[in-house]
């Protein structure tokens, strides 16, 4: 009797988890058209990178990524999530450094040695993300850099290729921070080179072709004959600050850092603070350009914090140690704020 009333049961199980099955897929699909038609415009339009990149990266990845085992993963949408959690643990990587940087100016040694490998391990999980960026933009739209440009249809389609090409770059980069332990194929960073011109660039604000300098300054043999790059990537910077944009003007400023000529680090940090105090950026791109505030402001904070021991002053974005205008904020009576 007890055999045959497991029978049943056994059978009904079987079904119920059949039947599970059946509903992943759709549910997936349903999903991935949700994230990519609604959530990733309502993210570049986000101002609040914190939110986007550590609360949206990380806290849609596993669950949309985990439908690419019922069905066809979902790269478009992965390349943004994984392109956002890169940013979150790069933050956090960044104010690791920041924290070498202090300790290094205080004489704290050890508790420098300290930062520094905690900002490498970070390094290492954000060249970790982003490698996984180039995979997803390749799955999305073929090889990147071999001649062929895709087919882009959307705005929206436009600018995940963009943010592709820009993140394989920085992937490259972010393993250079940590020592090269991910094993990023240098490569990568020349195949987005190449792939710029697949962008119309007026469009998209002088990135494409500041993107495509930064590679022809940072890779050998990759700059065509007659070449220029940091006259392109000054005539990208322009152009993007006319249309309010920063991260062109950004890129020449980690350009400038890249290449250790500090005149140029500081022009391109002082135009995108321009850029970005303006307030005229495209309120579809938001995103953007608080990327490329966060990245000029890391680049000012170490040079504050290597001469100073702090960071940039508050609202300081665009001065630097030295300057014959103080900052307001530096000349606060700090007890009419304990009171």
């Amino acid at each position: 009797m007890a055999k045959i009333v497991r029978l049943p049961l056994i059978l009904l199980v079987t079904f119920a988890l059949g039947a599970c099955g059946l509903v992943y897929k759709p549910t997936g699909s349903v999903l991935n058209h949700l994230a990519q038609d609604e959530v990733v415009p309502h993210v570049y339009a986000s101002h609040d990178l914190d939110m986007s990149a550590c609360g949206t990266g990380l806290g849609q990845t596993q669950l949309l990524g985990a439908f690419g085992r019922v069905m066809q993963p979902p790269s478009r949408v992965l390349l943004n999530t994984h392109t956002l959690g890169g940013l979150c643990s790069e933050a956090a990587a960044q104010e690791a450094q920041l924290h070498f940087d202090r300790a290094l100016h205080a004489g704290r040694t050890t508790e420098a040695r300290d930062a520094r490998i905690r900002a490498q391990r970070l390094y290492q999980r954000t060249a970790e993300r982003r490698l996984k960026v180039y995979h997803d933009t390749v799955d999305a739209f073929g090889k990147i850099g071999d001649g062929q440009c895709p087919t882009l249809g959307s705005d929206t389609e436009q600018m995940e290729y963009l943010s592709g090409l820009l993140t394989s770059v920085q992937a490259v980069l972010s393993d250079i921070r940590a020592g090269s332990s991910v094993g990023v194929p240098q490569d990568i960073a020349a195949r987005a080179g190449r792939a710029t011109h697949c962008l119309d660039n007026n469009k998209w604000w002088g990135v494409p072709n500041a993107l495509q300098a930064v590679v022809w300054l940072s890779v050998p043999g990759t700059a065509p004959a007659g070449a220029q790059p940091w006259q392109q990537l000054k005539a990208a910077a322009d152009l993007g600050a006319s249309k309010g944009m920063p991260m062109a003007a950004m890129l020449y400023a980690q350009a400038g850092y890249g290449q250790s000529d500090a005149d140029r680090e500081r022009a391109g940090i002082r135009q995108v603070a321009k850029i970005y105090n303006a307030g005229d950026g495209p309120k579809d791109y938001q995103i953007f350009s608080q990327v490329a505030y966060r990245e000029a402001m890391f680049l000012s904070d170490e040079i504050w914090t290597q001469k100073t021991g702090k960071r940039t002053p508050f609202l300081g974005l665009g001065t630097f140690p030295g300057d014959a205008h103080k900052n307001k904020s530096s000349n606060v009576d700090m007890n009419s704020l304990l009171n």
